[in-house]
């Protein structure tokens, strides 16, 4: 081998040491293993669970750092200096201004937040000989690959809870969900009704909000269908025997009207808000949206070494909750 080769070789060595001292991670046992997380983004939207309404529809935007950080608004866009336009608290600032002058910043409506990234994930270990036996079982995925979907399944569940109920205060592993971030208007009743909804669209229109999202639980949803069906509000289409053979009972609330500005709210049930619920804002009329998730490491699968005949991994993710427009949202809380 001549000096040519021997040198490109010692500079081979050195990118592999290098890349070995940056990659690697001690895990008990002490063993060095490159860690290498799988993206698992496809996967993930295939699936679309009916029990995780905001995660399906919350946009995701790439993060970094330590910690989301945004600008958070913290009054209406509106001046709201004249209190006989019963508009709510507003940037206070006049918006007429003198010639030869120049018109007033706002900057103040805008406070700086941040919501530091915290780990969500389940481990998933399956045995050597259990993996080795279910592999190539009448065309179904190995047992890993299936148990991997099923843990998918459970971190977005618990997304789905910590962005209504998380914590950072009480719980230091958890951010911060809508529950704890929205401070400026919140409501209660003993049950959900139609006209309780239309009191607290008021209140947000106050704040320039147009709601497009109600999410609530399985029980103040049926006393919302219950109270607008024995209002009238939910039509019944009378069928005779002789045009069908059966007739199909029940009903599902999907949207409701906000009869304040007429715009239909969707209507989805979370087991997560306990016997509360959201009634939020989603876009402002000019596209801007108003919360997001900031994503540090998007739901992935790493491989960590076992000191057992196992594979191990971990399903995990590094998010935090940005609530953007707060004024525009509103949390309930209820007595049932």
């Amino acid at each position: 081998m001549n000096e040519v080769d021997l040198t490109l070789q010692e500079i081979k060595d050195l990118i592999a040491k290098a890349a070995e001292t940056t990659a690697t991670y001690t895990f008990s046992p002490q063993t060095r293993s490159i860690f290498s997380p799988e993206n698992l983004d496809e996967e993930i939207k295939f699936l679309v669970p009916v029990d995780t309404p905001l995660r399906n529809r919350i946009p995701r935007v790439k993060g970094s750092g330590q910690v989301a950080e945004w600008k958070k608004m913290t009054s209406a866009l509106h001046a709201g200096m004249h209190p006989s336009s019963n508009v709510g608290t507003g940037t206070a600032t006049a918006i007429s201004f003198a010639d030869a002058d120049a018109p007033d910043e706002t900057s103040q409506t805008y406070s700086a937040a941040y919501e530091a990234y915290k780990l969500l994930g389940r481990k998933l270990e399956v045995g050597g000989l259990a993996l080795a036996a279910s592999r190539g079982r009448d065309g179904q995925p190995d047992m890993q690959k299936a148990r991997e979907k099923v843990k998918m399944y459970e971190v977005m569940l618990g997304e789905e809870e910590l962005l209504i109920a998380g914590d950072s205060t009480l719980r230091t592993n958890e951010f911060s969900g809508f529950n704890k971030q929205i401070t400026t208007n919140s409501g209660s009743c003993t049950f959900v009704t139609a006209s309780g909804v239309g009191d607290w669209c008021r209140t947000l229109h106050s704040y320039g909000a147009d709601p497009t999202l109600l999410v609530a639980s399985a029980r103040q949803l049926q006393a919302l269908g219950d109270d607008m069906e024995r209002t009238g509000t939910i039509y019944h289409l009378a069928v005779t025997q002789s045009e069908v053979a059966g007739v199909i009972g029940g009903r599902h609330l999907a949207k409701i009207v906000n009869p304040v500005s007429g715009t239909l709210i969707d209507v989805r049930p979370s087991r997560f808000v306990g016997y509360g619920g959201l009634l939020l804002t989603e876009k402002s009329p000019a596209g801007e949206v108003w919360f997001d998730v900031s994503e540090l490491i998007p739901v992935s699968r790493v491989d960590v070494p076992s000191s057992n005949f196992s594979y191990v991994s971990f399903i995990l993710e590094a998010i935090a909750l940005r609530l953007i427009g707060e004024p525009f949202q509103l949390a309930f809380t209820t007595g049932a």
